[in-house]
């Protein structure tokens, strides 16, 4: 992504950088250590060179840096790549600029946040930022333990689910920023009346990337709130790096055993698309997955019959809704009985790690640990690649 510059301070960045350049030759000839944390600050005493990120795996959304603010981008999952909302990121002494006059604009860094879904306390909590947590929607979903000494100590509250949140207790509590998700536009995805009596709501589409670490990456998003950049990068790059790593054991298996998910819910059966975050994720495991042709990124709607023709003599059955033992898959459905997967017991679930209220800490951390996710996996299809691996996520459903 290129850098903006305002034209009027086009000499000044310029002079600037010819300055920063000689300081840091000068130093890093003295100690080079010194040098890789060198930062350029301009007049406004913000950083404009080491906490710059660049999204990279991620298509919806981007963050363009200028002299003293950055500017969000948040575009749609679909083809036409659309921008959907923008933010504007400025320091509390910083004029608003002209021209951005449909951005929401929030003064950084942020100093309190409200979470309306547990997915970012996942993130939140990699980026050392649980003690800017003063509410969560409902504390039943809340895995973390640091953040539930929190709530036990009284720092944290519960304002209600996303879709009707309990707006006085949030005009009490007087957020810096509310973080929820849905189709990126916080004016559809939040509470109109929170916005327009200034309460700053963040969007995400998370759920819409159609990669482990496209999903992964948006914890750039949320640190540029907290003008922590340069510790997302650090996170994310470690997590890019060991995940890749895993995708390479799996390239050359001569084997790829065959796998299918989910189980019939509602009377339905949804599977994930060929071009989904879930089929991604099994392909870089290693596995055969059945529906790995679709073009689509979503679920696929299926009956019972459909999904029995083509996977009855898979290998492997995971992602069972809420199942904790074999006999659930006769609960579900005594039919299951007859899918191979079901009479060799290679059914695996991701809730090694349940709270007390049910809920799997797969769905509050599994997206920001994808490459623990992708290890699990590996695990389960190639165990010879990761002999002393411990899964983190997954189990094999037993008898009992």
């Amino acid at each position: 992504m290129g850098i903006v510059i305002n034209k009027k301070k086009k000499k000044m960045f310029l002079l600037s950088t010819i300055i920063s350049i000689v300081v840091s030759f000068a130093i890093g000839c003295s100690d080079e250590s010194h040098s890789k944390e060198a930062v350029l600050k301009n007049d406004y005493g913000y950083s404009i060179n080491k906490n710059w990120v660049k999204t990279e795996y991620s298509q919806n959304f981007d963050i363009e840096y200028f002299d003293n603010y950055k500017v969000i981008n948040v575009f749609s999952a679909d083809e036409r790549h659309k921008l959907i909302f923008q933010y504007l990121l400025l320091p509390e002494e910083a004029a608003v600029p002209d021209g951005y006059t449909k951005a929401m604009i929030v003064r950084t860094p942020v100093k309190s946040v409200i979470s309306l879904t547990s997915l970012y306390i996942g993130f939140l909590e990699k980026l050392g930022l649980l003690d800017k947590v003063i509410a969560v929607d409902k504390f039943q979903y809340v895995i973390s333990s640091k953040m539930w000494n929190l709530i036990n100590a009284g720092k944290v509250t519960e304002v209600g689910e996303s879709y009707s949140p309990n707006i006085e207790k949030i005009f009490e509590l007087k957020p810096g920023l509310i973080l929820t998700y849905g189709n990126g536009n916080p004016y559809v995805d939040g509470n109109p009346k929170l916005i327009e009596f200034g309460i700053k709501v963040a969007s995400t589409t998370i759920h819409l990337e159609n990669s482990p670490l496209a999903r992964a990456e948006w914890i750039k998003f949320i640190a540029a709130f907290f003008n922590m950049e340069k510790k997302a990068n650090e996170i994310f790059n470690g997590i890019a790096e060991r995940y890749n790593k895993l995708a390479q054991l799996t390239k050359n298996v001569k084997q790829k055993p065959t796998v299918f998910t989910e189980a019939l819910f509602g009377g339905m059966w949804y599977e994930p698309g060929g071009k989904s975050y879930m089929a991604k994720l099994l392909n870089d495991a290693g596995a055969d997955y059945l529906w790995k042709d679709d073009q689509s990124t979503g679920s696929l709607k299926l009956t019972y019959e459909q999904v029995y023709e083509r996977a009855r003599s898979a290998d492997y059955w995971i992602n069972v809704l809420f199942w904790n033992k074999i006999s659930d898959a006769l609960k579900n459905d005594p039919r299951n009985s007859k899918f191979k997967a079901f009479r060799t017991r290679n059914i695996f679930n991701n809730n090694v790690l349940v709270n007390k209220y049910g809920y799997y800490e797969y769905w509050e951390n599994g997206v920001i640990n994808c490459d623990l996710v992708l290890a699990d996996l590996i695990k389960i299809f190639h165990p010879h690649l990761l002999p002393d691996y411990k899964m983190k996520y997954y189990k094999k459903l037993q008898d009992k």
